[in-house]
């Protein structure tokens, strides 16, 4: 017997070695590492929620997009473990698992997930979620006419089959769109600092950059004719190394430095730099006021932010939740850019530049920011 007790405790030990010494990568082929426990057995009584988010739990976006779904469900009469049940995935495509072959393995994981936990009404956030969980899911599922709300989407989400229009989106998935406040971002900034006209815009070559550049120029460049300020270009770069030397080559080319983003550059051996390294490279050798178009993006140490709200947004597509939960129909609700707008200053970033952000201004905002933080991811 005691025999036995010892070689059970060694294979138990190796079984765990072997597991904690597995690449992380394999994970994403075998597990779903990114989710709390699912509990089964339920209280028949209570609706199941999930959440599909196509980034890392530590996104700040992904947090205060959550925190105000769970806000909106609330207003809408269903409170958390009383009237709904809650779970959350984590595709995590930004920063560990961004190759086209393990973004399609995270997709999997999420639709296996759905059939699992057979919820009520699913939210996906951002536009990984959408492409690969909510519209080949609901594809391949006609007949169950799941619920998806979605939020975060950039694209033009008409592109995909399930979606008839966003006036009337027709079947099972509908949400709100994120479009960034380029025309306010820019006036804003101007009346604060009335004798500068010109902006740069700074992106990495991530695919949603690529996006998010080509967006910009076709809704803003091409349409608005009294812009603010003058687009002297947008920068995409690959590495730290091309930020680094782009960035002080616009010091007298521009007078702001525009953030769209700054989460893929990679360093000279190909592996990326972490945000925070980025912006405290940048606000030490930038002399440029810089307009980020999300919250965080102040709250990480540039100058402003002026961009969609997730908290808000999150609010927003929970209360539409609430009202599916109810049995309104998705198809019939329209997709909008609800246009919820954060307004956010730091100010420690302020004081380095020498500006001094008049009362009424500062009033408008969301959030003042009084130091660098270290970022949320």
């Amino acid at each position: 017997m005691k025999k036995f007790l010892i070689l059970l405790i060694s294979i138990v030990i190796s079984i765990l070695f072997i597991a904690g010494c597995s690449p992380s990568i394999k994970d994403a082929e075998t597990h779903f590492d990114d989710i709390e426990p699912i509990q089964t057995g339920y209280d028949p009584g209570l609706k199941n929620v999930l959440v599909i988010h196509s980034y890392h739990k530590e996104w700040g976006w992904n947090i205060d997009t959550e925190k105000g779904i769970k806000e909106g469900l609330e207003k809408g009469g269903y409170v958390l473990n009383k009237d709904y049940a809650f779970e959350a995935f984590y595709m995590d495509t930004k920063d560990r698992y961004t190759t086209p072959e393990q973004i399609r393995m995270r997709s999997e994981q999420a639709i296996a997930l759905i059939e699992e936990y057979n919820p009520d009404l699913v939210f996906v956030n951002d536009d990984n979620a959408l492409k690969h969980v909510a519209v080949p899911y609901t594809l391949q599922n006609p007949d169950k006419k799941l619920p998806f709300v979605f939020s975060g989407i950039n694209s033009n989400p008409t592109i995909y089959e399930p979606i008839d229009s966003l006036k009337e989106p027709g079947y099972s998935i509908t949400g709100a769109l994120e479009r960034f406040p380029y025309y306010q971002s820019f006036s804003l900034a101007k009346r604060i600092l009335k004798n500068r006209t010109r902006i740069v815009l700074f992106a990495d070559s991530s695919p949603s950059s690529d996006f998010l550049a080509g967006a910009f120029k076709e809704r803003y460049l091409e349409k608005v004719k009294d812009s603010p300020l003058d687009v002297m270009g947008i920068v995409q770069v690959d590495t730290f190394k091309e930020w680094k030397e782009k960035v002080n080559e616009y010091q007298d080319k521009s007078d702001f430095l525009g953030i769209l983003t700054y989460h893929q550059l990679k360093d000279e051996e190909g592996n990326v730099v972490h945000a925070s390294e980025v912006v405290l490279w940048t606000i030490n050798n930038n002399k440029l006021p810089e307009i980020g178009f999300l919250q965080f993006h102040a709250e990480d140490g540039f100058w402003s932010a002026i961009g969609v709200s997730p908290l808000k947004t999150g609010r927003y597509i929970g209360e539409i939740g609430a009202d599916i939960l109810k049995g309104k129909d998705p198809g019939d609700i329209p997709i909008i850019d609800p246009k919820l707008v954060d307004v956010a200053f730091n100010l420690e970033r302020s004081k380095m530049l020498g500006i001094e952000i008049p009362i009424d201004i500062l009033g408008m905002a969301s959030a003042a920011y009084l130091e660098i933080k270290m970022p949320r991811y």
